[in-house]
């Protein structure tokens, strides 16, 4: 992956990334901060999504792609202020390795596919279901962050009668989720970082 979205660039330890001071490890009494700040937000508008120059399209009934490339983001022409909707008849997970050099520490090939998981129907309403529960508030105040190297995982959705919906996962660092139009922030985010995540590693669990 060369470029890399504004919602994911790799930052150095002691930069910041949505207010995110990175390089640094979670603790129950951060988690909890970061819970206060994102519930005193939450009547605040979707937070938006911006900045994508070669989103990507996918569905549910094609294999995901060997490579990201370029990509830095993904396209649902009319797509709502909801992550998903309710109710999908099948799913598809793609997980990528980080860019170089951070691919290195795994021995993957950078930004290569290493997983690639289909969902049984009763799977995929499960993890709608979970994703239409996270907040996408958008943060406020000051987070600190475990590492960041750049990865990221697509989740598309399949719907009967309706055009498939996907989802890009920047996965480490502070977690982002976007559909293109509104994004959700993991931290003080619990239905992001407890079931949600929960569901991803279980079904296809990441390798950095």
């Amino acid at each position: 992956m060369a470029a890399a979205t504004a919602a994911s660039q790799h930052v150095e330890s002691g930069q910041r990334l949505y207010g995110c001071s990175v390089r640094r490890k979670w603790t129950p009494a951060l988690l909890a901060a970061c819970a206060l700040s994102l519930a005193a937000s939450g009547c605040s508008p979707p937070w938006l999504v911006g900045g994508v120059s070669s989103p990507i399209r996918l569905l549910v009934s094609h294999p995901c792609p060997v490579t990201l490339g370029a990509t830095d983001g993904v396209s649902n022409p009319g797509i709502s202020d909801e992550l998903v909707a309710p109710n999908p008849t099948s799913g598809l997970i793609c997980r990528y390795a980080p860019p170089s050099p951070f691919n290195e520490d795994w021995d993957l090939d950078p930004g290569s596919l290493y997983d690639q998981v289909w969902l049984t129907p009763s799977q995929a309403v499960h993890l709608a279901a979970v994703i239409g529960t996270i907040s996408t508030a958008a943060p406020t105040g000051t987070t600190a962050c475990p590492a960041d190297f750049d990865s990221t995982s697509l989740i598309v959705f399949a719907y009967a009668g309706a055009p498939d919906i996907d989802l890009w996962f920047h996965d480490t660092g502070c977690q982002t989720l976007d559909n293109g139009k509104v994004k959700a922030f993991e931290p003080g985010n619990p239905n992001f970082y407890g079931p949600f995540d929960s569901l991803i590693q279980q079904w296809a669990p990441s390798r950095t």
